[in-house]
């Protein structure tokens, strides 16, 4: 991956718990109704609750989700089974007779568990926030640990096959998402930002940008794991017994160490934690407390990223410019695109195929250069059309862009007193302000 800081060519282009419905044993046949917000199956203590919720600012839209039970104010989800397929009032979730969770909309089944036929007898809220499905000899069939959405709770284990992701965004469907990335000898934990899924037909190295690495793995045996401990600390865990850990984050009130966080506890916890991929990109850490100057409220305790710019796509393609405070973030879009919805990003054509017509001829006459000041671009290796050593000033590097089909943009700079000239097929990751001057390709 490469981060540009240079001259770019750019084409345009009150808390609720009124009934616990069976909240230590789940039989087959229960049912929850959409429009029975008093209805839910609660943890044995009341720290979470599993049913359909309505979603946020999305009407009289619902969505089947754990939150924390007994919180004042908004519910706080920890886990959703359908965020991007939302439903009506009129829908419910059964654990039918054959062991099936399936959530039903009128005619369509938008959800299931797909544990029909796998000696499902009984379901249970945990209170670790897992809920799970049982079969007659008390194993777990199905968890909702193992298909984590946006949230990690204490002891709940992400492993190489698993991954945290963000709503999609309303305006373009991008997303992020934390996972264990391979590297060929190592695995390393990253914020990554993925394009939406229009780009489907593009190689996967196009696709997406990690724009924040987490420690790197290597030489070890047995599972890796990432993992949230009792304590408030977060890292990775690895090894036969899990006896290896590298901490992201160490709470300086840890003194078990995230070794302990592998043995899960069915206990509610002293102090309520909860690790979530915000819809931002960035990683943040929270805490509940019950006396933050009067109020009782979720605390922010740590973040993966300190800047906002420093994250890929925060502005779609548009370019991302801190405040005086170096804190607050806002979008500039580019010529040729705008901001789209009410997410404060930029689009336009800048993901479409250079001056290319159908019979992939150029038509180069029809753009011209405008400048953009102090800026640079993320951008995948896959972007790069081409990389010239021996184009030796700003406008020749401008015209080999103009010249190529499908280039959007080109970088030019110096390394040493060697220039350089990258021709670009996309920008798409998006920018920050920076020190470059910056030409834009603009028709």
């Amino acid at each position: 991956m490469i981060m540009a800081t240079c001259l770019v060519l750019f084409l345009s282009v009150f808390v609720w718990l009124g009934a616990r419905a069976g909240a230590s044993h789940i039989g087959l046949g229960s049912r929850l109704l959409a429009r029975d917000q008093n209805e839910a199956w609660v943890s044995d203590n009341g720290t979470f609750a599993f049913g359909l919720t309505p979603a946020a600012n999305a009407g009289d839209q619902f969505q089947v989700a754990i939150w924390f039970a007994d919180l004042p104010g908004d519910r706080t989800i920890v886990w959703s089974a359908n965020r991007n397929s939302l439903v009506n009032k009129n829908a419910f979730l059964e654990l039918d007779t054959t062991g099936n969770l399936v959530l039903i909309d009128g005619e369509r089944t938008v959800w299931m568990s797909n544990t029909s036929g796998a000696g499902i007898t009984s379901a249970s809220m945990e209170e670790t926030g897992n809920f799970i499905l049982h079969t007659n000899n008390n194993h777990s069939a199905w968890q909702s640990f193992e298909h984590p959405s946006d949230t990690l709770l204490p002891n709940q284990p992400l492993t190489v096959s698993l991954e945290l992701t963000s709503p999609k965004s309303t305006s373009q469907g991008g997303y992020y998402s934390l996972k264990m990335l391979q590297q060929p000898t190592s695995l390393s934990l990253a914020l990554t930002y993925n394009l939406p899924e229009t780009y489907d037909a593009s190689p996967e190295a196009y696709a997406n940008f990690s724009y924040w690495p987490g420690p790197d793995i290597s030489n070890v045996t047995g599972d890796v794991v990432a993992v949230l401990d009792d304590a408030g600390s977060f890292g990775i865990v690895y090894g036969e017994s899990s006896n290896g850990a590298v901490y992201v984050y160490k709470n300086d009130g840890d003194y078990n160490g995230l070794e302990s966080a592998t043995n899960q506890s069915s206990t509610r916890l002293a102090v309520l934690r909860r690790l979530i991929l915000e819809t931002n990109g960035n990683l943040r850490l929270y805490r509940w407390d019950n006396n933050v100057n009067g109020s009782r409220e979720w605390v922010p305790e740590w973040a993966a990223v300190s800047n906002p710019c420093d994250i890929a796509g925060i502005c779609g393609n548009g370019v991302c410019n801190l405040d005086r405070s170096k804190t607050n973030a806002s979008c500039t879009c580019l010529p040729g695109t705008s901001k789209a919805g009410g997410d404060n990003f930029c689009a336009g054509n800048s993901s479409s195929i250079g001056g290319c017509d159908s019979q992939n001829e150029n038509k180069t006459s029809e753009f011209r250069i405008s400048s953009v000041q102090q800026t640079s671009y993320y951008f995948s290796d896959f972007s790069v059309i081409a990389n010239y050593s021996d184009i030796p000033t700003v406008s020749k590097c401008g015209d080999a862009c103009l010249s190529d089909c499908e280039c959007v943009a080109s970088v030019y700079g110096l390394d040493g007193e060697k220039p350089y000239c990258w021709i670009l097929r996309s920008l798409d990751f998006g920018g920050y302000e920076d020190t470059g001057i910056h030409l834009v390709r603009e028709g």
